[in-house]
């Protein structure tokens, strides 16, 4: 049912992401452009991003609509922890190797504690970072990027996904399930656009 829920909610949100997707395949089409504007401007960046932002103006991009998908969102993600946190009819529902959808997943006892992890080896939230990863890596693929612009490098790179695995490393594995498909689903969407 969750891996179902998240595919509706993905699908009900798929034009907006199908937007989104768009917007940052039209951006890697002007990376050539805004390179030679950047070096253009090198020595004044007030003047390099009003030339970027006129450059996305004038192509029609709108370089923050890669965040829609992610807020129309957190409403329902949020709402969802709440009813995996509380429903007692999910407490105790198996799904593969994981024992209760209401906890993490806990495969295994890991030999001693580990801060931020505990004691538990949880495997879900192992794999659901390295999908966001992997996401994150399809759909930036060659865009410009920033080195200068530290928040740039960091969503382009793994970090984002340990946020996230850490984050989500004690919630609960049918939340966690819902992300992981969430991240699928956002793959096979950018497949499609491809």
């Amino acid at each position: 049912a969750v891996i179902l829920f998240s595919c509706l909610v993905s699908c009900v949100t798929a034009p907006f992401t199908l937007l989104s997707l768009k917007s940052m395949k039209k951006m890697q089409e002007l990376k050539p452009q805004i390179d030679r504007l950047m070096a253009t401007h090198k020595g004044d960046s007030t003047r390099a991003n009003k030339e970027v932002f006129g450059l996305y103006k004038q192509h029609r991009v709108n370089p923050l609509s890669g965040c829609l998908p992610m807020l129309l969102q957190m409403p329902i993600f949020i709402a969802l922890f709440q009813a995996i946190s509380h429903f007692i009819e999910l407490r105790g529902r198996p799904f593969l190797w994981i024992r209760d959808l209401s906890l993490p997943d806990r495969l295994a006892k890991l030999p001693v504690s580990l801060p931020f992890i505990g004691g538990d080896l949880n495997v879900l939230p192992l794999v659901m970072a390295a999908a966001m990863y992997i996401q994150t890596r399809l759909s930036q693929g060659k865009m410009a990027s920033d080195q200068t612009n530290p928040t740039a490098k960091m969503m382009s790179g793994p970090t984002m996904s340990i946020v996230f695995g850490l984050m989500f490393y004690q919630f609960p594995s049918g939340l966690v399930l819902y992300w992981l498909t969430n991240s699928v689903m956002s793959m096979v969407w950018y497949r499609l656009v491809k």
